[in-house]
């Protein structure tokens, strides 16, 4: 039986970035991935420039560099023009293949459709046969991850979230965010500019707002818009914000198996390139927070705090979202925010 230092289960940007750090180590990795790819997931693909800023990314990475934005309540709207790009819009096909080559001549040993299909204490089974021994185990599998159905750790809010990616060649990219209450409650919709299309999606929560209904407004929302998804690809996926902590014991999580996303955005990726990093500082001997990852607890729960607040506003919520496209304006509102994605 092959024995490992650590194993990684899950090569998103997570376990990647948890396994580029280590990789610098004396330990021995083991990185794991079920599918043929690195990190392929239905994604809006936006990476802010705080997340660009851990990665530094070529520019073959990145679709567009976006410094316009629109915010728009039901009856007003917000742009800004920043003086540089602070959302980079990438494939996560593309980004998982440029931090697995990060891999290459490390003393990480890395395994394609190589599926961990249980786990006993001290070894996990892969492909239903294969028994490997690991010191310590990394749950980077996303939000129906083994490892943390192994911890006994239930998921219990998520979010639903659903988008088209529609053809669309574009020369001036914009990111638009639409808040509107009678459609999407407390969360909103996007539309994000890639490289030939625009992908275009919304968000709930399940438990507050019925995916089906979410779909039913969705498609009235773009109906209103005039938006042709007649040659779309239909997407949709859970996201996890469902945090319980990233270490137990031996066994870590980071990312969506540890529930890192945004309630209110579902943004991760940054998330999970912060978690990746602080579990690999972790198994080599940190016993504090770092500052990274405190701030990304403290945003997660700004963000939920904000999402309740909203969804509990009811019939003002409408002017909650008017008064937050009013404050968009201002000058120094904008600056504070431009700020919280650097």
């Amino acid at each position: 039986m092959k024995k490992f230092d650590v194993i990684i289960v899950g090569a998103g940007p997570a376990g990647l970035r948890c396994a580029e750090i280590l990789g610098k180590s004396a330990l021995k990795i083991l990185l794991l991935e079920k599918d043929e790819v690195f990190g392929d997931k239905v994604c809006a693909g936006g990476l802010t420039r705080k997340g660009f800023t851990i990665l530094d990314l070529p520019d073959d990475v990145i679709e567009h560099k976006i410094q316009n934005t629109a915010v728009f309540s039901k009856n007003r709207k917000s742009h800004t023009n920043a003086p540089m790009p602070f959302i980079f819009t990438l494939k996560r096909k593309d980004l998982g293949a440029w931090q697995a080559g990060l891999l290459e001549n490390t003393n990480v040993e890395v395994r394609k459709n190589a599926k961990v299909t249980s786990i006993e204490a001290g070894k996990v089974i892969v492909n239903e046969t294969e028994k490997i021994e690991y010191q310590y185990l990394v749950g980077a599998d996303g939000y129906a991850s083994i490892v943390r159905k192994y911890l006994q750790i239930p998921m219990e809010k998520s979010l639903i979230g659903i988008q088209y990616m529609v053809p669309d060649p574009i020369e001036n990219p914009q990111l638009e965010i639409h808040l509107h209450s009678k459609y999407f409650k407390s969360w909103y919709a996007w539309s994000f500019p890639h490289e030939k299309s625009i992908a275009l999606g919304c968000v709930c929560d399940p438990r507050l707002m019925s995916s089906k209904k979410l779909k039913v407004n969705f498609h009235r929302w773009l109906d209103e818009k005039s938006i042709d998804i007649s040659n779309a690809k239909y997407q949709s996926a859970p996201i996890a914000y469902d945090y319980r902590g990233i270490q137990f014991g031996d066994v870590y999580l980071a990312g969506e198996a540890a529930g890192l996303a945004s309630g209110l955005t579902g943004e991760g990726i940054y998330q999970c390139l912060v978690s990746g990093e602080e579990v690999a500082r972790r198994i080599l001997g940190a016993q504090d927070e770092s500052e990274e990852f405190r701030a990304v607890l403290k945003y997660n729960s700004i963000q939920e705090k904000i999402m309740k607040f909203s969804y509990r506003a009811g019939l003002f919520r409408g002017m909650i979202h008017a008064l937050i496209v009013i404050l968009l304006n201002n000058k120094r509102m904008k600056a504070k925010i431009r700020n919280s994605f650097s």
